[in-house]
């Protein structure tokens, strides 16, 4: 890694052609310090808070270590005062109009624009990234997502009409973050009606400043509210009342137990983890733009983790070749100094990246640095890890910055098997002059985010998330807009927390189901099995459980279902995935349009077991007319559902794809037995899911009844049923690692267990936190929330030119 040099003569410049350095004043960062006494406290409701008796911890230039400030640690007061603050200001924020709020976040990028060299510089001084990436990227890009989200709260009543916003958010942010982070969280939040409290690391002076500018704007003075604090009040701002949801980003560890933390308080949860990319080359790539890319996405400081590289065989010589060469061209050193790529991320990441190249060496793998850096340096070399075995667990653990891991591939389907083969799928990048190639691997490439033959490409218009252990979160264009709404009407979220939960105990054992008494009146007919792989076939402890009526006369038996049943259905359910997802919308649309000339065709037989449950002939009646609508109308919705097709400011299109999130569980409630299992699958399988799923606990007949009809219409594993105990059933499925979504419609018991057991594997789920939802109503049963949950977005990038 070539260093710049200090003071070379005029010859020495024209020989040799070097860079000389081009250092920032950071006379401005000092002085907005000296403003503050060297202290930093808390921004709350328009004003510096600086309580007394608070530890405090030093902010540090990482280069020089010098002591630029002290910054006060917050406490479960400040927090709850910093709570307060938002609560009081949601009520003003979100009675006024749209285009107000669009007025003041415009001032808001005003104000950034004229204090921009403030904010860059004291960004590079303190996190000691280059400043040339936070001032010619990170600062313009804020200014523009607050003038995009402006532009969206001015059409919001229009636009978003059947959706309010949440309320109070709070947002958890790692020591590694950049303020550009917070910006893409805050900014459609605000923009939607919410207010903010950011709870930033200790000795972070930019998120700070920030809420001071936003603060001295007027009138609205708590709508962001920043503290300064460990990670661990994570959970007390969580608890705090009238805060509604979380949005956390950083390590995979960290959200996972945070989710378990979380479970039953009441706010939902955003998880945006991680931060390792991905890139993959192949033989028909431009390597010299390859190479580029490789530095962009891994060696600048634009890029918050490492890389993953994936690389053809046939061009694994070469391309390594130059890209070693390139490596020893970049420049580190002092962030403030405008000539270099790299600066440093402190002590925290040079550790980090010295621990994972020590362990990379121990497996067999061959380390390449470029350049000598002294081991007392703050500076890390750019790294480049390869030959680690496939098996070793550096291969499967997260590649932290400035680290580059590279494997060889054959073919494009082992591309595919070892990209989607790691847990994380947060965005890659593919390299390939052939299109269609290029567009295939980057449409099955398990990402959220996917350039082709670019990378780290961001506009606001575009979303931009992950999936499976990356999180499900989104933010960037109209997703990151729902993120921070709810549908009209829906009851603000309460926490449901059961101190007597047993997490080890719950659902482990099946209670006994033996009738009470002897069976009385004609014999019930035999009961139905599990439905399973296309077929009734018989549960796997070979018994079944009684179901009565509503006057306790047994109705009937159904088979009990246990764990051997569950990892069966969730197998089957896996298999017929590949044959679901390739299937067009169009082909979806009719097999639910089938299944609705079925049911109606049952509709004398499913009233008359409805009607046995205690409904009246008449709702029996009506509930099943409604169900073949609701059928009907997502088999519509099916056939008009697709990607759209947007274009980023002057970077070409995006595909907005909606793929489905792969094989769902779904546990039904109890009441509208028939009309709630149609309201619930429907919108599944028509986005293009696999379900394994729990039918109604007191009268799971009319959807046995149903799937006689599935058996012959659907493709065989597409939807399988399996009866028995709910919270045993439950927690086979909550704790399935092979499970990629659950939605859970039951007990406050059960959906607190549903979402602490979802951390195994960071699974996204959907609980009715045990409050019971009107599926009669078209509002709740055929609601747009449905549509969002059962499919996630992925931005395929294609941009144009040279």
């Amino acid at each position: 890694m070539a260093a710049t040099r200090a003071g070379p003569r005029a010859r020495e410049i024209f020989t040799t052609l070097e860079y000389g350095p081009v250092p920032e004043s950071h006379a401005c960062a000092l002085a907005w310090l000296d403003t503050q006494d060297r202290c930093l406290g808390h921004y709350v409701n328009g004003k510096w808070l600086k309580p007394e008796h608070r530890n405090s911890l030093p902010c540090k230039d990482p280069i020089t270590g010098e002591n630029l400030a002290s910054c006060l640690l917050a406490q479960a007061e400040d927090v709850a005062a910093a709570a307060e603050a938002s609560r009081t200001a949601l009520e003003n924020w979100n009675g006024v109009l749209g285009a107000s709020r669009a007025q003041h976040l415009t001032r808001l990028a005003k104000m950034i624009q004229k204090h921009q060299r403030l904010l860059w510089t004291l960004e590079s001084l303190v996190t000691g990234r280059a400043v040339r990436e936070v001032r010619d990227r990170d600062v313009p890009l804020a200014q523009q997502l607050l003038q995009y989200y402006a532009v969206q709260a001015h059409t919001q009543e229009e636009a978003l009409a059947g959706w309010d916003p949440m309320g109070v958010i709070g947002l958890i942010l790692p020591p590694t973050f950049s303020f550009l982070e917070m910006m893409w969280r805050i900014c459609p939040a605000l923009a939607m009606g919410c207010t903010v409290v950011v709870l930033v690391p200790p000795a972070s002076p930019t998120p700070l400043l920030l809420a001071q500018l936003a603060g001295e704007l007027g009138p609205f003075p708590g709508i962001l509210n920043v503290i300064s604090g460990p990670a661990c009040l994570g959970p007390v701002l969580a608890s705090q009342p009238g805060v509604q949801k979380v949005a956390f980003c950083g390590a995979v560890e960290e959200g996972r137990a945070l989710r378990r933390t979380l479970a039953g308080v009441g706010p939902e949860l955003g998880l945006a983890l991680g931060a390792e990319s991905l890139l993959l080359l192949t033989e028909m790539a431009d390597v010299d733009s390859a190479v580029e890319g490789i530095v962009d996405a891994a060696w600048s400081d634009r890029s918050p983790g490492g890389l993953r590289l994936l690389i053809q065989e046939s061009v694994w010589d070469e391309t390594m070749r130059r890209l070693q060469a390139r490596m020893g061209r970049l420049r580190g050193g002092r962030g403030l100094d405008g000539a270099v790529d790299m600066g440093t991320r402190g002590a925290a990441a040079h550790e980090l990246a010295q621990r994972y190249v020590c362990m990379a060496k121990s497996q067999g793998a061959q380390v390449f640095q470029a350049g000598d850096v002294p081991s007392d340096s703050p500076f890390f070399p750019p790294t480049l890890v390869s030959d680690l075995p496939p098996a070793s667990p550096c291969a499967q653990a997260e590649v932290p910055w400035p680290l580059v891991v590279a494997s060889p591939f054959r073919t494009a389907k082992e591309a595919l098997a070892m990209a989607n083969g790691t847990p994380r799928g947060g965005s890659a990048s593919v390299w390939c002059e052939r299109l269609g190639q290029a567009l295939e691997l980057g449409y099955r490439l398990q990402m959220g985010t996917v350039w082709i033959n670019a990378h780290g490409l961001r506009d606001p218009a575009v979303p931009t998330g992950g999936c499976k252990e990356s999180g499900s979160s989104w933010h960037g264009g109209l997703d990151g807009l729902y993120e921070y709404l709810r549908p009209s009407g829906t009851p603000a979220r309460l926490s449901y927390f059961s101190e007597n939960m047993n997490y080890d105990t719950f659902g482990l054992a099946v209670p006994s189901t033996l009738p009470a008494g002897p069976e009385t009146g004609p014999s019930p007919a035999p009961p139905y099995g599990l439905f399973v792989g296309g077929r009734f076939q018989p549960p796997g402890a070979r018994s079944s459980r009684p179901i009565q009526d509503s006057h306790g006369n047994l109705h009937g038996y159904v088979a009990e279902g246990g764990a051997k049943d569950i990892r069966g259905a969730v197998e089957a359910a896996h298999q017929a995935a590949p044959g679901w997802v390739g299937q067009s919308p169009r082909t979806r649309a009719a097999l639910l349009w089938a299944l609705a000339a079925a049911l109606e065709r049952r509709e004398s037989t499913l009233a008359s077991r409805l009607e046995r449950q205690g409904v009246g002939l008449k709702a029996a009646k009506e509930e099943v007319e409604v169900s073949v609508r609701r059928l009907r109308a997502w088999g519509t919705r099916a056939q008009t559902q697709g990607h759209s097709l947007q274009v980023a400011e002057l970077r070409g299109p995006v595909l907005r794809l909606r793929e489905p999130l792969g094989v769902l569980a779904i546990v039904c409630p109890d009441e509208w037995p028939l009309l709630a299992f149609v309201s619930l699958l429907a919108p599944a399988l028509a986005h293009g899911n696999t379900v394994v799923l729990v039918p109604s606990g007191t009268c799971p007949f009319p959807a046995l009844d149903v799937c006689q009809d599935m058996a012959t219409l659907l493709p065989v594993g597409l939807v399988n049923v399996v009866t028995g105990d709910r919270d045993h059933l439950t927690r086979c499925l909550a704790l399935h690692q092979d499970v990629q979504a659950m939605w859970y419609f039951g007990s406050a018991q059960g959906s607190q267990f549903v979402e602490w057991a979802s951390a195994g594997n960071l699974k996204p789920v959907w609980v009715s936190r045990g409050c019971p939802r009107a599926w009669d109503h078209e509002a709740e049963g055929t609601s747009p929330e449905l549509e969002l949950r059962a499919a996630r977005t992925k931005s395929l990038w294609l941009p144009m030119g040279d």
